[in-house]
């Protein structure tokens, strides 16, 4: 929903564009937040009118800014649950530094494959494997 200021007219009230950069700052409302709060701002207009900066003071108070988003925990996956990855192969990508599926798919299979002795095509099935059950 966009919130919208009364400009007046000789007429009568009708709803304007936006609010004026002066009653955003008589409400102390900066212009990153007025985006925030879906509040319409009319860099044009100049003017200041009271009705307007207590409307804006009143969205300001009944709705606070929207918080951020929290990152998603990444699913850690053991070795043992990889598709051809038994106990002896867990040993040896241990011996690598490898302890998680995770830790497999970031690490780089070349250095794995000189510290743990398996091979490097292999390495690659069980990073295919592993990125199955991550995602």
């Amino acid at each position: 929903m966009m919130y919208r200021p009364v400009v007046k007219k000789a007429d009568g009230k009708r709803k304007g564009r936006g609010f004026s950069l002066k009653e955003l700052q008589e409400a102390g409302i900066t212009l990153t937040q007025a985006k925030k709060l879906g509040i319409a701002v009319d860099r044009r207009r100049k003017s200041l009118h009271k009705e307007n900066v207590e409307e804006l003071k009143r969205i300001a108070a009944q709705k606070p800014a929207p918080k951020k988003k929290e990152k998603k925990a990444e699913k850690v996956v053991k070795l043992e649950e990889i598709k051809g990855v038994g106990p002896k192969k867990a040993e040896q990508l241990a011996k690598a530094g490898i302890r998680t599926a995770n830790d497999l798919l970031k690490a780089d299979l070349k250095e794995v494959s000189e510290k743990s002795g398996i091979s490097i095509k292999v390495l690659e099935k069980l990073a295919k494997e592993a990125e199955k059950l991550i995602k």
